[in-house]
């Protein structure tokens, strides 16, 4: 089953159009400078809930590596599908620095050859870049009220198998983790700001009384005791 759907999303179900949009998503040399200026937009618009944001972007994404990523990469040992089939279609951008030039230049579009007993490591479950696109798909779809943001993660998953870095299997899991594992961290977010952060800064509370999750009945909103 798993290879089958490996087959049609990446060797059937293709088009120049899909390499371009697909294989651009799946480069993170190409948006790192992006990131950079999104994050200056985000403390721009959202001033206080905009840092906090990205403290707690930053937080969740090193949980994604560290608690989650890392060990069961190391614990599976996955072969990825480019090293345990031949002829994987190998969709990447091209190698041009600054990278975000390359997205001028033609695709490098390859095949994979036979399967080899190296030593070359074996990390293909899970998706790392899955697991962050639900960290960053979650938090913007919260943050702008704009339910678009929650394709990011699914159209991560599609480009990870899409250009031959993972199986199908690998970002399916992936993107059940980073819901659960996200998931228990916005919580954990919502409780700091809600129970904790009044000790400190109550006229940021009062001004913002939820983090991300305002319909979140678990824990009351802060009430402006000088009312």
């Amino acid at each position: 089953m798993d290879s089958h759907l490996l087959f049609l999303l990446n060797s059937k179900w293709t088009h120049p159009f899909l390499d371009r949009l697909l294989g651009v998503l799946s480069c993170m040399d190409f948006w790192m400078p992006l990131f950079g200026l999104g994050a200056g937009l985000l403390v721009w618009k959202f001033k206080v809930r905009g840092a906090a944001c990205l403290v707690f972007i930053a937080i969740a994404v090193l949980g994604n590596e560290e608690l989650i990523s890392q060990p069961l990469k190391n614990w599976t040992a996955r072969a990825r599908p480019h090293q345990a089939l031949e002829g994987v279609r190998r969709v990447e951008m091209a190698h041009i620095k600054p990278r975000l030039f390359a997205v001028f230049a033609p695709m490098q579009i390859s095949h994979s050859g036979p399967p080899s007993l190296d030593a070359s490591p074996k990390r293909s479950f899970p998706s790392s870049h899955t697991l962050n696109a639900v960290t960053l798909g979650l938090t913007f779809a919260l943050l702008f009220q704009a339910r678009l943001w929650l394709c990011l993660p699914l159209l991560m998953a599609w480009s990870r198998v899409y250009t031959g870095a993972h199986w199908p299997s690998d970002v399916l899991a992936s993107l059940a983790i980073g819901l659960v594992f996200n998931g228990a961290l916005l919580l954990a977010a919502e409780w700091v700001w809600r129970k904790l952060l009044p000790r400190y800064h109550t006229e940021w509370v009062h001004r913002w009384p939820s983090f991300l999750l305002p319909f979140c009945v678990t824990f009351p909103p802060v009430r402006d005791s000088r009312a």
